[in-house]
Order: structure tokens, then sequence, then C-alpha cells
């Protein structure tokens, strides 16, 4: 994919009624999407050279540039930006042909893929989709775990069902529906000064290192903002990608912690962590996101209707 003039044709155009093939025109899209050969790579488990090879068989067959190189970046042409936009309208009828599938089978058979921020996945959607399972033995259940951001990101190309996230979902394509809230709590050692406290605020954790979330997730947001609404910066102790790191690092004493109550409760109630309520009585919301324009099917609906028992 060198830089080329925008909408320069490389190759005489395919003639007409040949059809534009489908698995390079996905791999196209998901780069387009994540603007990365390389998460499009990761996406569809094949090497970033297959990646792109397939997006030069695409630009052969149309006979138009798709991609130019901006630095380290690569954008979408005026071609690539048109047919991007037709491949979301696509792979969008793709999906639905799926559920219209299942809905033709009922709720004996199908699929539903849901997605889960790490909190999320690890302490909150595993009941709900125990539940699912019991009542709808027959669906096939899948669930991918990562930040809230990359979550939301799949349920935006309808890669997901939906996901279950920190925080509500800005973003107009989503719907969000309120599903739980949990308190944030300050994390310490059992051995720490500030347990003393029966509640902690924000300014008595200035300076002190906080041990927080990757890039992406909700909590370290939430937390980055606390801070700046104090006009105070976080002193950030480490970065790790899961909660149970963070746990392991605050009981090492590499230091504080703030997460979820849940996320924590097994280790208060066994004294290995000590847990203490902010001032600024910051809480958690959990929320199911959907994309806005996806057709619900049976098998989403009847996940969707157990949210009322997952708030209960």
């Amino acid at each position: 994919m060198n830089p080329r003039p925008r909408g320069r044709p490389r190759r005489a155009p395919a003639q007409r009624g040949s059809g534009i093939p489908l698995a390079p025109l996905h791999t196209f899209h998901l780069v387009a999407l994540h603007q990365s050969i390389t998460r499009a790579a990761q996406r569809l488990g094949i090497s970033q050279p297959a990646v792109t090879q397939q997006i030069r068989r695409l630009e052969h067959h149309l006979g138009v540039a798709l991609f130019d190189r901006a630095g380290h970046r690569i954008v979408l042409t005026d071609a690539g930006q048109t047919l991007d936009a037709f491949a979301q309208r696509i792979f969008h009828l793709v999906d639905g042909a799926r559920d219209a599938m299942d809905n033709l089978a009922g709720l004996r058979s199908g699929q539903l893929r849901i997605g889960a921020g790490r909190t999320a996945g690890e302490y909150y959607v595993a009941g709900l989709l125990d539940r699912f399972k019991k009542r709808y033995p027959g669906v096939t259940v899948s669930l991918s775990v990562g930040n809230s951001e990359a979550i939301m990101a799949r349920v935006l190309d309808f890669s997901l069902h939906a996901g279950l996230v920190a925080g509500p979902a800005v973003d107009p394509h989503l719907v969000s529906l309120p599903v739980i809230r949990d308190s944030l709590l300050v994390i310490l050692p059992p051995d720490h000064p500030l347990c003393g406290e029966p509640v902690i605020g924000i300014r008595d954790l200035y300076g002190l290192p906080v041990i927080l979330r990757e890039p992406g997730s909700a909590t370290r947001r939430m937390i980055e903002r606390a801070f700046q609404a104090l006009g105070l910066e976080v002193s950030p102790g480490m970065e790790l990608e899961s909660n149970e790191a963070i746990k392991s690092a605050v009981e090492d004493g590499v230091g504080v912690g703030i997460m979820a109550r849940a996320a924590v409760a097994d280790e208060m109630a066994s004294g290995r962590l000590v847990g203490r309520p902010l001032s600024e009585g910051l809480s958690l919301d959990f929320a199911l996101v959907y994309h806005r324009d996806r057709t619900l099917s049976p098998i989403v609906a009847a996940f969707l209707e157990l949210l009322p028992e997952a708030s209960a």
C-alpha cells in the first residue's frame, strides 16, 4: 500500500458483474475501522502480510487505491471512504441474515456473542450468562473480554451482539441500558497508614503511587477525572491490565488502588487487603450496550430480558 494520489486507478477496473470478493472486503473494513493493519490482523487471526495482500488484491480488483500512508498512519483515500460506507452496510446485512436464520430456528439453537469490560467480565457477567444458558441450553454463547473501549468498538463494527461495559456509552450509534452500579473503594495493604481512616478522599491520595489500569479502561478514566476535578494529577505507580494484577501489586506494597467493591470483596473478607470508601462517593456504572441499527433477534431480545434480574 504505497502512497498514491487519492483515487488514482492502479489498473483497469474489473469488469461489471465480476462482484467484489467478500473476504478482502471484510479485511479492508477492519483496517479502515481500526486504522491499523496490526489490529485488523489480530482481529482476523492472520499475519500482517496476509492483511496487506488482501488489501492489494481488493485494490487490484477495483482498480483504485484505497489507502494512503501519512507518516506511520494509514488513511482512507476518497475511494476508500466511499467503499467503507458500503462495507459497513454490507456486513450489517450479513449479520442480520445470520440473526434471521437463528430466528427461524427459534431459541433451540443459534449464537449469542457478548463482550465485557475486564471488571464486568471477571465479576458480573458470569452469573448473567449462566442464567441465560440454563434457560436456552441450545444457544451457543461466546464471551470476549477486553477494556471497555475495545468492547464498544467491536459492538460498533457488529462483530458482537452486545457488550457489558463500565460507564454509559456516549457514541450516538450505541444504545446504553444501565444494569449494575457498584461503589469504588480505595484498596490498601493492611499495614498502610490510611487504613486508620474510615473514609478517604482523593486529596489524601495525592502524591501516593496509584496502581492504574491500562489506557482505555473506564475505571482509569473515572480516577483521572476525579483527580482533575480537584486540580490534581494522579501519580501512577504502575499500569496493569487486570484487577488481579492490581490487587497483587497493592498487597506487595507497590502502591494503592481504586476499584469496584465486587472486585476486591474476597480479599477484604480474608483480611489480605483493606477497602475504604471514597468521600467523593464515586461509583462505577455498568451498562449493556448494543448497536442502535442492529435488528434484534429473539436470542438477543431474550438476553436483554434478563437485565432487570441482573439489576435486582
